[in-house]
């Protein structure tokens, strides 16, 4: 215990030297060969409490993250028409140097993920961004290197924005989704025709080259506490023979085919067209490539489960021995985007809501059973609306920022007698139904944000809440506070371990401050 306490104020020590040396470094603008560059970046330290009041195999009682991220990012202007930048970012959680002597963190097989969850150390997670960006003239944009690519309208998931790909393994653990994406390297060229009509204005044709220079798929969240560490997911299966009934999922024995780099099979194409069609954006967009997570099947579905050990209390955890690969992945899609004048309601604030709408079509996706692979075509579809409204009793000076959200997903040929799971690993039925809401104000002059975001999962009839309030405390600092809840009904056993259901023992409450300069 004494250990854990010098191992804590040592870390309050660092962040100390960090936070006093950084200005001096950072946050200020140089001239460099006569051209400006700028330095800026900004650093957080993240506490998480679990609110489980059992002391459960699938959570840690207590102090369970201590989530650091150090951000610097430089923007140099070598010509009017020439620019780079590059970000770099250090990602710390020192839960894994505080719990290192304590029984219950090795007991449940949390200090086994460490080299996976401990120290952001690959060259890919710590050079963030790194890019140049060529404008000549008002007519072509041209960006090559490590970037992000940009397409979606929906808050809290994803349906366009399917280019670069995410970084989950921490569950919701980061509360700012951005900060997920994962950057890769990309060429991407835009220009734009300046045609002008009384219906279409600013119109921009847009195409994104992924040569597969260095192949980074999705970081999901894994399976098993020695891989996915205190976010893994909850997976438990009943079996009367087994010791307590039941048996639980371990990591997985993966053999994974992943495309070699700069290899024609990992190429990647992108287009859009985008243009203000009378009052309304809109875009048509396009993909051929490949899907950033793998779809899976058992190795040999006559023997799943080679391995089998013992957690701590007993119970058996199965490791499923499963082989796959990265599925092709195509779509075509389109955006909308706008304003509707006549519902500016005077009486609630008389600002008119924003619409958006996305419409998605994929062919021939691949989607697994465990058993064998299957095809079949998808339509996706999200509508999104964010409508700022005054509510006097509760925020007489400051609008309440509202959104709500509804995501569908059908599967066309997925029969009602079987068993699919996408490459993400969700389960999905013919239709999937999503909705989320994010309700925000601020008070003392926009100091003060508390925010409300809720998402609910009718295929598992489960939900997810998160309640934060943010304070900026000058310039420079940034005091957060939250909550995490899930939340979902006794389901069947086929469904157990799906949608937010393999959370449910995961609420917590997390705190973080954060200094920029």
């Amino acid at each position: 215990m004494k250990k854990r306490k010098f191992l804590f104020l040592l870390l309050v020590a660092g962040m100390t030297v960090v936070l006093v040396v950084s200005p001096v470094i950072a946050g200020e603008q140089y001239t460099v060969f006569g051209n400006p560059l700028n330095l800026t970046g900004y650093i957080t330290q993240g506490l998480a409490f679990s609110l489980s009041d059992k002391d459960r195999y699938d959570t840690e009682k207590g102090l369970q993250s201590a989530l650091m991220n150090l951000f610097l990012e430089m923007d140099y202007k070598i010509s009017p028409q020439l620019k780079f930048y590059t970000s770099e970012r250090l990602s710390v959680d020192w839960i894994y140097q505080l719990n290192h002597n304590d029984d219950s963190w090795h007991d449940k097989l949390f200090n086994k993920s460490k080299g996976h969850l401990n120290v952001d150390d690959k060259y890919w997670q710590i050079l963030n961004e790194a890019h140049f960006t060529w404008t000549p003239g008002n007519f072509f944009f041209f960006r090559v290197g490590k970037q992000i690519v940009s397409w979606g309208e929906m808050d809290g998931f994803r349906l366009m924005d399917q280019i670069n790909p995410l970084d989950s393994r921490r569950g919701f653990a980061d509360v700012e989704f951005e900060n997920t994406i994962i950057p890769i390297w990309l060429i991407r060229m835009e220009f734009y025709p300046r045609i002008t009509t009384k219906w279409l204005q600013d119109s921009a044709l847009e195409f994104v080259f992924n040569p597969n220079a260095d192949f980074i798929p999705n970081q999901d969240i894994a399976v098993g506490n020695d891989a996915g560490g205190i976010w893994s997911p909850n997976v438990v299966f009943p079996d009367p023979t087994a010791p307590f009934g039941e048996v639980r999922y371990g990591s997985y024995i993966t053999d994974l085919n992943e495309p070699k780099n700069f290899n024609h099979k990992g190429y990647e194409y992108a287009f859009r067209v985008k243009a203000l069609v009378k009052d309304t954006i809109v875009t048509l967009n396009g993909f051929y490539g490949l899907d950033n997570s793998p779809i899976l099947k058992f190795k040999d579905p006559l023997n799943p489960y080679p391995l089998i050990t013992t957690a701590y209390d007993g119970r058996l955890l199965l490791h499923p021995s499963v082989e796959g690969h990265f599925p092709r992945f195509k779509f075509i899609g389109a955006t909308a985007s706008r304003d509707l004048p006549f519902l500016a309601y005077t009486p609630i604030g008389g600002v008119a809501p924003v619409v958006r709408l996305e419409t998605w079509y994929g062919f021939n996706n691949t989607f697994t059973d465990y058993i064998k692979f299957v095809k079949s075509d998808e339509f996706r579809m999200a509508l999104g609306v964010d409508w700022k409204i005054k509510i006097p009793f509760l925020n007489p000076k400051a609008y309440f920022s509202i959104s709500p959200q509804v995501y569908y997903r059908c599967i066309f040929d997925r029969p009602h007698n079987e068993e699919w799971f996408d490459a993400a690993g969700a389960r999905v039925t013919k239709h999937n139904w999503i909705t989320s809401l994010y309700i925000s104000t601020a008070y003392f002059n926009s100091k003060l944000v508390p925010s409300l975001y809720w998402m609910h999962d009718f295929e598992t009839n489960s939900e997810y809440f998160r309640l934060q309030v943010t304070y900026d405390w000058k310039t420079s600092w940034r005091f957060t506070i939250g909550s995490m809840l899930f939340a979902a009904e006794k389901l069947p056993d086929f469904k157990e371990g799906n949608g937010f259901s393999a959370f449910d023992h995961k609420d917590q409450i997390y705190f973080k401050v954060s200094y920029k300069w």
